[in-house]
């Protein structure tokens, strides 16, 4: 989505906890002639969240679009679910864009046509066993953009969601094998995971005004996998 974007003609701040990451995305953003600042963050965390907005403040003087893109995947079994875990669990994947939009919102707000984009999962809508982490946090982030979309659309922003099927991101790769991927392609209408680059439209369409008058909304981006039945 950043390259994606960077494409489309915007500058981007890419955060992550790990720079080196962020620092090399950055520089295949500059290739393409837009400006790119990578910022280390720790989502959750008060101090570093609001120093991200004061350096894209700082650089860049505006905000147009927030993405939040940060997750955890760890899940537990009911018999061992875990208090700091847990806790830690809903940090980075709620309380972390919550707060993140909390602190960005005024800066968006300044050009009078921000938009944020949160990232839930098809997870939230498939009940599977011994996951108690992930789809719930998804499911409480798809129902806060609502919120979001009401509390920030005086301000002349839009709040919307993306709910994504299985892409193969490196995150998706390192909790599925090869099998699984194959498994779960069976039961998708397209018989196939999708690539990371199949996820830049429905992104550009909410955070750019092609999406103008579209606020509130969870879009499913997962190939039918959720709402066809065989």
């Amino acid at each position: 989505m950043a390259i994606g974007l960077a494409k489309a003609g915007a500058d981007v701040v890419v955060a992550s906890r790990n720079l080196e990451s962020c620092a090399a995305v950055c520089a295949e953003i500059e290739t393409l002639g837009r400006r790119a600042l990578p910022v280390a963050v720790r989502m959750g965390e008060p101090d570093d969240v609001r120093a991200l907005v004061a350096a894209v403040d700082a650089r860049f003087g505006r905000l147009d679009i927030v993405v939040n893109n940060a997750a955890t995947v760890l899940d537990r079994s009911l018999d061992t679910l875990a208090h700091d875990t847990f806790v830690g669990a809903f940090t980075t994947n709620l309380f972390g864009p919550l707060l993140l939009v909390r602190e960005a919102k005024d800066l968006l707000a300044r050009g009078g046509h921000g938009a944020v984009l949160n990232i839930c999962s098809i997870a939230m809508d498939i009940g599977t066993p011994e996951r108690y982490y992930y789809p719930p946090v998804k499911a409480a982030l798809a129902q806060a953009t609502r919120s979001m979309a009401l509390d920030l659309g005086p301000l002349g922003v839009r709040v919307n969601a993306i709910s994504p099927g299985t892409f193969r991101t490196d995150m998706v790769t390192k909790a599925f094998d090869d099998a699984e991927l194959a498994r779960r392609s069976e039961v998708i209408p397209l018989g196939r995971v999708a690539d990371p680059t199949e996820l830049v439209g429905p992104a550009l369409l909410l955070v750019s005004d092609a999406g103008s008058y579209i606020t509130g909304e969870v879009l499913t981006v997962d190939a039918g996998a959720t709402r066809v039945s065989a």
